[in-house]
């Protein structure tokens, strides 16, 4: 029995062909003539062939090995081509904020790294830059191959910085290589920066212009939309959407280095607001000049506050709402009494009819004359009409409380060229 159990433990050892010659030789002699043993020898020899017939040879092993790495190839390649698309997409749509971090650059710089290959990266951001440029709110045909070269550039700027880090050279210049690639990835990024933005300046505008527009108008009035980027001025910009007049529009508010707020809605309220203004002193002089043609040019003395109440097409709809009216009115009157008007007699502005000095002076003092008996408030006006001989242009100014001797007592007049007008 003590046999059985020895032959027992060496019989695996002897299926394998692992045990020694003494070893091997006890268990070839000992199946022979012990049924038990040799039963257990068949069952352990069975088990193990067809555990070697399952296991792969090298051949096999390496065969599979091969297709592994293939796919993993694969998957990488295509975690390039998304992230290559995406880069793209990003900064031809425009999206906001994430288009002022240079993934142009960065992105085929950490593929390069990953994937290990430079053409299929370079070769994709050719296709990937034609449908960035397709996305983008830039409809110009230029646009398109602007927007597919420079992908291809900043592409190669990654591509390059990644090859050097990943040079293999000796200890001694892989440092210098290194630095290398830090400059030009940081040079690279500066000169995106200037193009589009950047993270920080995209912050800054945002949090700035919002609490601006928060302290200067009423609630709903201005809708954030995002942030701009002015590439020519290198400024950031609050972009707002509002409607005026029943049409949307959009609006953008920046910040000068001093501290001077940059605000085209407020610049587009005034320029209503002037026009309708010279237009009105236009209708309120008309008769009292004869209905001559003259050329009115509004302009404010002092800075104006006008909001949307102000304008016509918003103050003609108040009737509903008094006290609104009430202070749209009081606000609008003190506001046109901030403006100062040139009048020039003739069809168009710098094209001056020709007027004795008599008759120039009887009708800025018929303007004045109408604007008092009116109550029209205005800061200053500077009427202007060539003499009868063409070589003069005369000039008379008054304010809103000038009497008609101040107004003849300011009559000037100049050499005119009008030829080279």
């Amino acid at each position: 029995m003590k046999t059985c159990n020895l032959v027992k433990d060496l019989i695996p050892l002897y299926v394998e062909e692992l045990a020694n010659e003494d070893s091997a030789e006890l268990v070839k002699n000992h199946i022979t003539e012990c049924a038990e043993c040799r039963s257990y020898y068949e069952m352990i020899k069975q088990d193990y062939e067809e555990q070697k017939a399952i296991q792969p040879d090298d051949k096999q092993l390496d065969r599979l090995m091969g297709q592994l790495a293939g796919y993993q190839q694969k998957i990488k390649l295509a975690g390039v081509m998304m992230a290559m698309l995406m880069s793209s997409i990003i900064h031809g749509a425009g999206v906001q904020f994430l288009s002022t971090i240079p993934f142009l650059i960065l992105v085929p710089f950490v593929c390069r790294l990953y994937y290990g290959k430079s053409w299929p990266i370079l070769l994709s951001s050719i296709g990937f830059g034609i449908i960035g440029g397709l996305l983008s709110e830039n409809h110009s045909s230029s646009y398109i191959p602007f927007f597919t070269v420079m992908t291809f550039l900043t592409s190669i700027t990654g591509v390059l910085a990644a090859v050097l880090i990943k040079s293999r050279i000796g200890k001694i210049w892989r440092p210098v290589f290194w630095i290398i690639s830090a400059a030009l990835l940081f040079a690279s990024c500066m000169a995106f920066f200037s193009l589009s933005g950047n993270p920080v300046g995209y912050v800054q505008a945002m949090v700035k212009s919002k609490d601006y527009v928060n302290k200067t108008y009423e609630e709903g009035v201005l809708s954030f939309k995002g942030v701009v980027f002015n590439f020519k001025d290198k400024r950031h910009y609050g972009q707002f959407e509002y409607v005026l007049n029943g049409v949307r529009q959009t609006a953008t508010i920046g910040f000068d280095p001093d501290g001077q707020v940059d605000d085209y809605y407020k610049y587009v309220l005034e320029s209503q607001f002037l026009y309708e203004r010279s237009a009105d002193m236009k209708t309120e002089i008309t008769a009292a000049i004869d209905f001559s043609p003259v050329a009115i040019d509004a302009k404010p003395a002092s800075e104006l506050n006008i909001t949307e109440d102000e304008i016509n097409d918003r103050y003609y709809h108040l009737s509903y709402d008094p006290e609104r009216r009430n202070k749209a009115t009081a606000l609008r009157r003190s506001e046109s009494a901030k403006l100062s008007y040139e009048i020039s007699f003739g069809p168009f502005s710098e094209e001056y009819d020709k007027l004795s000095k008599e008759q120039f002076i009887d009708k800025a003092a018929a303007i004045l004359n109408t604007l008092q008996a009116r109550q029209v408030p205005f800061h200053s006006i500077q009427v202007k009409a060539l003499d009868p001989s063409g070589s003069h242009l005369q000039s008379i100014s008054f304010s809103s409380s000038s009497s008609i001797q101040q107004l003849k007592d300011s009559y000037t007049t100049q050499g005119y060229d009008i030829y080279k007008k």
